[in-house]
C-alpha cells in the first residue's frame, strides 16, 4: 500500500468537557496507580537465563466523539507512529493531553464504536476467538489502523476482509484504502454470479463500476452463448484487460 499523509496528528479539536462525555464501560480502565505489571517467566534453558517484565506504567485518556477511554499507552506508541510521535510533543506551559479526564487526547473524525473495535485487539474479551467476527467489525479495524498506521493490524484487518467483505464491500474498500490485489477477485465473483447487481449495490459502486461490471457479464454471457462457459483464466483475463483499459483511459 502506498504510504499515507500523516494528516491525524494535525488535526484538532477542542474537548468536550470531562461532565459531558462517558467513560467507556469496557475501555476505561480503573486503577489507582495506573500501573499493570505482566511477568513472563520460564525456565532457563527456554529464555536463555533471562526474566523479562513488561511493565505497562502509564494510561492515556482519550476522547472520541462522546466518550473517554482510558488505556495503555505502551500500545499505542509501540504499534503506531503516530501515535508514538504524538506522546513525545513538548505541550510547553499547556497541560498534557492524554494524562487526565480534564486533558485527554482528542481523536477528531473517529467514531467510538470503531475505536472501541480495534481496542478490543489489545483487550479482548474473548481471548479464544477473539472479539471480532464480522465484516463491519474488521472494516471498523482497517479504518482505524490506516488512519493512525498500525501497519501490522492494517494487514490483519485486510487478511480478515477477504475472506469476510462482499465483492462490492472489496471493491469500495479496495479503492479507499489501496488495496488494488481485491479488485479482479471482487469483479470476477460478481461477474460470474447468476444474479446481476441490484439496484443498492449499484448505488454504492457508482455508475462507472455498473458499465464496467454490466459489460463483463455480457461479454462472458456472450462466450457462453457461442460455445460454453469460458473457463476461469479466460474470464480473468478478459476482466484485467478492461480494468487496465478502464485505469488507463481515465488517465
Amino acid at each position: 500500500m502506498e504510504p499515507r499523509r500523516n494528516t491525524a496528528s494535525a488535526s484538532t479539536t477542542t474537548p468536550v468537557a470531562a461532565s459531558r462525555v462517558e467513560r467507556h464501560q469496557h475501555l476505561y480502565l480503573e486503577h489507582e496507580e495506573g500501573t499493570v505489571t505482566l511477568l513472563v517467566s520460564s525456565r532457563s534453558r527456554i529464555l536463555d537465563g533471562h526474566r523479562k517484565s513488561y511493565v505497562l506504567r502509564q494510561v492515556i485518556d482519550a476522547q472520541v466523539e462522546r466518550t473517554l477511554f482510558k488505556i495503555h499507552e505502551y500500545f499505542l506508541k509501540k504499534h503506531s507512529i503516530i501515535f508514538a510521535s504524538m506522546f513525545t510533543l513538548n505541550p510547553g506551559d499547556a497541560p498534557a493531553e492524554g494524562r487526565s479526564d480534564e486533558h485527554p487526547v482528542p481523536l477528531p473524525d473517529v467514531k467510538a464504536d470503531d475505536f472501541a473495535r480495534f481496542l478490543s485487539l489489545f483487550y479482548p474479551s474473548n481471548v479464544i476467538d477473539g472479539d471480532l467476527s464480522t465484516s463491519d467489525e474488521w472494516t471498523s479495524v482497517l479504518r482505524i489502523s490506516h488512519r493512525y498506521e498500525f501497519d501490522e493490524y492494517c494487514k490483519l484487518a485486510v487478511q480478515r476482509l477477504e475472506t469476510l467483505a462482499t465483492p462490492i464491500d472489496r471493491i469500495l474498500l479496495a479503492r479507499e484504502y489501496d488495496i488494488p490485489n481485491w479488485l479482479e477477485n471482487a469483479y470476477y465473483d460478481l461477474c460470474v454470479r447468476e444474479d446481476s447487481l441490484t439496484y443498492d449495490e449499484g448505488v454504492r459502486l457508482g455508475m462507472a463500476d455498473v458499465i464496467l461490471i454490466a459489460e463483463l457479464r455480457q461479454r462472458i454471457r456472450g462466450a457462453v452463448m457461442r460455445v460454453a462457459l469460458p473457463p476461469e483464466q479466460r474470464i480473468r483475463w478478459m476482466i484485467f484487460s478492461r480494468m487496465n483499459a478502464t485505469m488507463t483511459q481515465a488517465e
